[in-house]
């Protein structure tokens, strides 16, 4: 802060006041002092009578065989999970939650009747400390498309089934009597105990709700129709997650209190916790759903609403449609025979109205019922009355990395930076997916793969174009050189994504040059043709595939963009390959020479029995071809002019060029594309009983395409093909680590030996005392794209494993 001089006051004009006397101020401290000490005196009066009545809850609980002792309370290393998928199974949670510490139990809470998810569950962790860490992590975040909430375990119920079975099974022995057990032991943890010391398995014994068997076999809290309807249990303090930071570890002096069973207007058998732990808060209360008569429902999701715990869409306002535009969309969907989505909508909240409306009006369900008729029984083509012709591309449409002359490359590089720099090149990124075979629920994009500078596949990828906007500065002797990159995400992915951005600064890119977008949905249909409900107040929908990238382009005004920047020439890819030349100048320059409209990379497909698909020519259009479509005569011939190299080897890994000529002519031949089908289990709303039905075979089918189904729509002439090294641009990231094939292992080594490779051609020696797969040297994008500007290290000796992040 600055010093700043303030000047004396003057006397003149100034107003004197009256000297203030001293008894004046004792007196006035005196008063005060009393109001403070009856507002303590009430204060603590109240808390006192809290105190009293909380023990006297919790001793009439033990007297009547609800707990087992007054005194208990809650584990400190179980979580409670909840708003769950229905399809969301055990073995999933344990993957996702395994990644913070050994899981002792996992368990989703079933329906004793159906076997139907209850939509939450309980997570026992051998320490504490992963239970903590996974508190403040996972909070929030994606499983199977529903956005989880998190929070530690208020539950005693397994204390209670093991101290009601023990003390059972003693009367019974006894012949009656009303004894407790001797020596009741006061565990803290869920593990329940036999009479005889041993741990029952995790198979034979369950999270249980805390009421008698009456309530299990719905004999208490039904409504007039004699249905069971929902209980709530009281939340009460959570701690307030903005203000710590994912690394910090919790503070218990930062607990706050949310809300109460008196926020609510009534009393559960359960509110005891709360009242119990005014005075010594050591655990956050979770919402357990359970059974409460019905008239209850409405005022607690009022409060769920406030506390943002709600489920409903994201984006939408919760203002009901008026009665005209409800007739006129629910007249559009009678006309099309699908009118049963409309099934619950009288009894749904305002915030569900709005947000079933603004679903179905996304949706023309005509539109919805011929591509699924066109899916399903696909008309024949008069080309597939004929046999089906397999050839490769022509030479003239293809270029291979491995054998074109130096010259020819170097051409393709400098015309490709050369685009770059008059700001003619994007990039567009496919990251719909979530890592959930990987054992995470982040966006794939997110995911670390193990490499020494634990960065993500996201900032490698940023890296890269920050590093090619270099290289074409330094090439064309201008500045501020810029590669507009656009993220296409799904909507289970985007906010987590446009927040890791956020929290990462993009990764050093200028933020108005990172554009992240949306792909869209398609809704689920039935084996019978009918769109299938999620729930009463949601429709079940899927991604449309990453052929829906050509509409997304459309709908999310990217395609105007570009048009604006005078973009002329895009790169797409996914994100789930670690070794991708993102605005690759090669590419791009071989591709604009060829004066294509789509090119594509591909690399040299391993065997014959190699699952991919194969890009080729099929009845003289380009194509993709699945390994599964072709016969083994077919999938083993040789090439006539290489015998040693199979006839069809240019196996797809995703990673195209686009002429911006051609997305301008999306419109004319996007309604063209077909749409495939995927059989698959889908959870959905009984719609005569609104029951949750978690199917056990396929009931229903998910539309998608992909973004190769627009290669047939071009000649030979606009489509060409550049064969790239595998081990230098490929290493997808399929599986979860230690499968051996395709996974983060399989990823950081590719990258590592590559790092190596390049250290090793400008002379550098690599040096290392550990095992063989830790003899690589990560180079950072920062510091070479493609192994060019290494020279610095032509001297150096480097102990692997190595990270080399800047020159010096």
């Amino acid at each position: 802060m600055s010093n700043i001089a303030v000047p004396k006051a003057s006397n003149i004009g100034r107003i004197e006041t009256p000297p203030v006397i001293k008894d004046d101020i004792k007196e006035d401290e005196d008063a005060s002092q009393v109001d403070l000490d009856e507002a303590a005196q009430e204060e603590l009066s109240e808390k006192r009578r809290r105190e009293r009545e909380a023990r006297a809850q919790a001793l009439t609980l033990e007297i009547i065989g609800d707990l087992p002792y007054a005194e208990v309370k809650p584990p400190e290393n179980v979580l409670f999970v909840c708003k769950l998928n229905p399809v969301t199974e055990d073995e999933d949670l344990d993957l996702i939650f395994s990644r913070f510490g050994k899981i002792v139990s996992c368990e989703v809470i079933r329906d004793k009747r159906t076997g139907d998810s209850l939509q939450y569950a309980f997570i026992e962790f051998e320490d504490q400390k992963a239970c903590e860490q996974a508190y403040f992590k996972m909070q929030g975040v994606l499983i199977d498309d529903h956005r989880i909430h998190v929070d530690f375990s208020q539950s005693v119920s397994r204390l209670s089934d093991t101290w009601r079975t023990a003390t059972n099974s003693k009367r019974a022995n006894q012949s009656g009597g009303f004894g407790g057990v001797a020596n009741l032991e006061k565990k803290r943890q869920y593990r329940a105990v036999d009479p005889d010391g041993n741990t029952r398995s995790h198979k034979s014994t369950g999270y249980d709700m805390v009421h008698d068997k009456n309530d299990l076999r719905g004999g208490r809290y039904r409504n007039h129709d004699n249905k069971p309807t929902l209980r709530y249990r009281s939340r009460s303090r959570s701690p307030v997650r903005e203000n710590y930071r994912d690394d910090r570890p919790p503070r218990r002096d930062d607990r706050r209190s949310t809300c109460s069973t008196n926020d609510v207007g009534f009393r559960l058998r359960s509110s005891y916790y709360y009242q119990l732990q005014q005075t010594h808060v050591e655990r956050s209360h979770s919402v357990l759903i359970h059974f409460i008569p019905s008239a209850m429902a409405n005022t607690f999701n009022n409060l769920l609403d406030r506390l943002h715990l709600t489920s409903k869409e994201e984006g939408v306002q919760a203002s009901e449609p008026t009665e005209e535009e409800l007739k006129d969309l629910r007249d559009i969907y009678v006309k099309a025979g699908q009118d049963h989505v409309f099934t619950f909508y009288d009894g749904l909240s305002t915030s569900e109205k709005a947000g079933l409306f603004e679903r179905l009006k996304s949706f023309d369900p005509q539109y919805i019922n011929e591509i699924t008729e066109k899916a399903l029984h696909p008309p024949q083509s008069s080309d597939e009355s004929q046999e089906t012709r397999l050839e490769p591309l022509p030479e003239a449409a293809t270029a291979s990395i491995l054998d074109s002359k130096e010259e020819d490359v170097q051409s393709w590089y400098t015309s490709g930076l050369e685009y770059v720099s008059k700001g003619q090149v994007a990039v567009v990124l496919m990251a719909g997916g979530q890592g959930t075979r990987l054992g995470s629920s982040d966006p794939k994009g997110c995911f670390n793969i193990g490499l020494p500078s634990q960065k993500s596949l996201f900032q490698i990828q940023a890296e890269r174009i920050w590093k090619v906007q270099q290289l074409a500065e330094k090439q064309s002797g201008k500045k501020d050189i810029f590669i507009p990159w656009y993220v296409m995400t799904s909507g289970p992915t985007r906010l987590a994504t446009e927040k890791y951005f956020e929290e990462h600064d993009y990764f050093g890119l200028q933020k108005d040059n990172v554009f992240i977008f949306e792909q869209g949905v398609l809704p689920c249909i039935s084996n019978d043709g009918k769109i299938l409900l999620e729930t009463k107040a949601k429709i079940a929908v899927a991604p449309d595939g990453n052929g829906g990238i050509y509409q997304a382009l459309l709908t999310s005004n990217v395609r105007t963009d570009m048009r604006k920047r005078g973009v002329q020439h895009i790169h797409a890819y996914c994100v789930d390959n670690c070794l991708v030349k993102v605005a690759d100048p090669v590419f791009i320059g071989f591709a604009a020479s060829k004066d294509v409209d789509i090119a594509t990379k591909v690399v040299r497909k391993r065997n014959a029995k190699e699952s991919v698909g194969l890009i080729l020519q099929k009845n003289g259009k380009p194509d993709v071809v699945e390994y599964s479509e072709m016969d083994d005569a077919t999938a083993e011939a040789k090439d006539p002019k290489q015998p040693d190299l199979l006839k069809f080897r240019a196996a797809n890994i995703v990673n195209h060029y686009y002429s911006f000529r051609f997305l301008e002519s999306i419109e004319d031949w996007a309604h063209k594309l077909p749409h495939h089908v995927a059989r698959k289990k889908i959870p959905h709303v009984n719609i005569e009983t609104g029951d949750t039905v978690k199917p056990d075979k396929p009931n229903g089918i998910k539309l998608e395409q992909f973004v190769f189904d627009v290669f047939p729509l071009l000649s030979l002439e606009k489509f060409a093909c550049m064969e790239v090294k595998r081990e230098d641009e490929f290493s997808p990231l399929k599986n979860a680590k230690g499968t051996g094939e395709d996974d983060p292992d399989t990823s950081k080594q590719d990258i590592l030996n590559q790092g190596r490779r390049w250290v090793q051609n400008v002379g550098g020696i690599v040096e290392s005392e550990s095992a063989p797969e830790e003899t690589g040297v990560e180079v950072s994008p920062l510091v070479s794209y493609g192994g060019e500007g290494l020279e610095f290290l032509s001297t150096r000796t480097i102990k692997a494993p190595a990270v080399i992040e800047k020159e010096d």
